[in-house]
């Protein structure tokens, strides 16, 4: 990558943080004037501020790159010869005749300005470096977040025919053309909605018997409200700019007020095809008594329950919704929003770093040739004389002195530019990033040394990763093979010692990738973690299973606990079940309590991921059912025989 794309890339992501603030505040008042009801209005309002936070960074670099100078500035190259003595900002001249002088210009807050802009321009490697970083584990997470639902997919079962035929009744009603599939799932307690072209529901089994027929109806035109707004599509453009821009804040907000205003527009849309506000809030309060374990409201996934409850059945059930704003409003307040960019536009061309003249109108462009040659013996022509007003910049290369003149330098003099063993003549920015990563001439004599051809974008970011020759034969002896230069660096910035690798070496886990070797210093699967897993029995796991673990949150405690319990002999597979679906030892004792001694852990999973808990046999006792087995509590709750059905088959006539 050039160093003028890290430039207007890093200047780009620096400029966002006021631009995306302004932003922010131009929709917060907008969101004030716009009746709460209109939910629709406001959806609109913030997926345009969230399309803006995307466009301004664009802009903004694209006009760095127009503006930006080509070759090293005046400023920069004075800047790598003498950093202690600034260039004056003009140089004597001799005025034309009957031309009036003109007076000193004061340049006290430009220089200030200069050298912080000098040193943020120095830094911008590391912060594009940084951002880059966390794109990528943001970018890890959001795939493994993907992964999971498409598994739920597969494992999936169809939904009974009857509910499939009421799904695709609702679809029609909707006007939707599109055929929909209607899954069910015991891995969820939350029904769910993903797939753009050929979108799927699913349900939670414990939906499908625990809501009544009416209440279903109206979870299910909730989701298809979803798939006919095609906000699966949205949401997914949504989810990349949090991953680009997850460092500010106000992406993040914009992001809170898209996903809640999403779910009243499609209670709105469900709302209308049921016809009874109340009794859609009814059911929404009767979806979330079902809920067992957490489903997150981030990412490719959207659920009946997204937002906040309370805040869904206050709007529901208040007072009548008002008209929506008029198209005039909502024309006015989506121009006073899209405003912002037109603010941001010329601010930007202001905040921008810029290379103005430092020379006065009668002197002569300064032009600067750069070149660095072995020094002849006998020159063959002697050098050029320096143009009027020209300015002599000296480079610190003894060996090989530059001419700084007013005109190109005689290819005489410039048989061999400077590489430094590279491909390419280094520019004025490659020198300074060089110089400000730290890295010298005996470093990349060692990585030459050692096998490497590295490039200056490889020694920069070597350099601010602290990764030396050293590191790299340390590396090379843990893993077994020789990483590249890029790899290196990765590792070095996630912390990825030799000592770790050799203590995932130790424990069985031998021809690691590099990929793999991050993932772990990632998750942060360490000694101690390795050891804790020692102690706790868990001594063998493979690779895959202790990165599960440490994901989860599979600990010794936890492990211990579980076999204080009798549960003493479950495998690693069978552990992260009972994490994933939240069997705590407090459940277990709950269920010994209640008389159900002695479970199988395939038992345990069952009835956990059925919400099976110690209070719903109790209320099955005090109805007269006792000394049920595991199979008979398993088959009336799936089938959805509760208490309440006991009691109302009582208390018929």
């Amino acid at each position: 990558m050039s160093t003028l794309v890290w430039q207007s890339l890093g200047w780009a992501l620096l400029h966002l943080l006021w631009q995306g603030a302004l932003v922010a505040a131009a929709l917060a008042v907008a969101l004030q004037v716009v009746d709460r009801r209109a939910a629709s209005l406001r959806y609109l309002l913030a997926c345009g501020a969230l399309a803006l936070m995307l466009v301004l960074p664009v802009l903004t670099g694209w006009h760095h790159v127009l503006t930006h100078p080509r070759t090293g500035s005046a400023p920069e190259v004075a800047a790598l010869a003498s950093p202690s003595e600034p260039l004056p900002l003009s140089t004597p001249s001799r005025a034309p005749a009957g031309a009036s002088p003109e007076a000193p210009r004061d340049t006290g807050l430009a220089f200030v300005m200069g050298r912080a802009l000098s040193v943020v321009n120095g830094n911008l490697h590391g912060l594009v470096l940084a951002w880059g970083l966390g794109v990528m584990l943001s970018s890890l997470r959001l795939l493994s977040g993907w992964l999971r639902l498409r598994r739920l997919v597969r494992e999936a079962e169809p939904a009974p025919i009857e509910w499939q035929e009421t799904l695709e009744r609702l679809a029609r009603h909707l006007g939707m053309t599109r055929p929909v599939r209607l899954l069910r799932s015991a891995a969820l307690d939350v029904p769910a909605t993903l797939g753009w072209l050929r979108p799927v529901v699913l349900l939670p089994v414990t939906v499908l018997t625990g809501l009544s027929a009416r209440q279903l109806e109206m979870v299910l035109a909730h989701e298809l409200a979803h798939i006919r707004r095609h906000d699966f599509a949205v949401n997914l453009v949504q989810t990349l700019v949090e991953t680009l821009l997850f460092y500010h804040p106000a992406v993040w907000w914009m992001s809170r007020v898209i996903r809640v205003e999403r779910e009243n527009c499609c209670d709105d849309i469900a709302v209308g095809t049921s016809g009874n506000a109340v009794s859609y809030a009814r059911a929404l309060t009767a979806l979330e008594s079902l809920r067992e374990l957490p489903m997150p409201v981030s990412g490719p996934v959207m659920s009946a329950l997204g937002g906040s409850l309370t805040a869904r059945v206050r709007r529901l059930v208040g007072r009548p919704a008002t008209r929506c704003a008029s198209r005039w409003e909502a024309g006015a307040l989506l121009l006073t929003l899209m405003s912002g960019l037109a603010v941001a536009a010329p601010l930007v061309a202001l905040a921008l770093p810029s290379s103005p003249p430092l020379q006065t109108r009668a002197s002569p462009p300064l032009k600067v040739a750069l070149a660095v040659a072995p020094v002849p013996a006998a020159p063959a022509q002697p050098p050029a004389p320096l143009a009027p007003g020209a300015v002599p910049i000296p480079v610190p290369q003894p060996s090989a002195p530059a001419e700084i003149a007013g005109k190109p330098a005689p290819k005489a003099q410039a048989k061999e530019p400077l590489r430094l063993g590279l491909k390419g003549q280094l520019t004025v920015d490659q020198l300074v990033e060089l110089k400000t990563a730290g890295v010298s001439m005996e470093q990349k004599r060692q990585w030459e040394a050692l096998g490497y051809a590295p490039t200056v974008e490889e020694l920069v970011q070597l350099g601010h990763a602290d990764a030396t020759p050293e590191y790299m034969k340390e590396m090379t002896d843990a893993l077994g093979n020789k990483p590249s230069l890029g790899e290196l660096a990765q590792m070095r910035f996630l912390g990825v010692s030799a000592r770790k690798v050799k203590a995932l070496v130790a424990a069985g886990h031998r021809a690691l990738s590099v990929d793999q070797v991050k993932q772990a210093a990632a998750l942060g699967v360490d000694e101690d973690f390795l050891q804790e897993m020692r102690a706790a029995g868990q001594g063998s796991l493979t690779f895959d299973q202790l990165i599960q673990f440490r994901a989860l949150g599979v600990k010794g405690p936890y492990i211990q606990a579980l076999e204080d319990l009798g549960y003493d002999k479950l495998s690693a597979d069978e552990l992260v079940q009972f994490k994933a679906l939240g069997v705590s030892p407090e459940y277990l004792r709950q269920l010994r309590e209640a008389g159900l001694d002695k479970l199988d852990p395939e038992a345990v999973v069952k009835m956990r991921a059925l919400g099976v808990d110690a209070g719903n046999l109790r209320k099955l006792r005090d109805e007269g059912l006792e000394k049920l087995s595991v199979d008979e509590l398993i088959r009336l709750r799936s089938s959805g025989v509760d208490a309440d059905f006991l009691r109302e088959l009582r208390e018929e006539p």
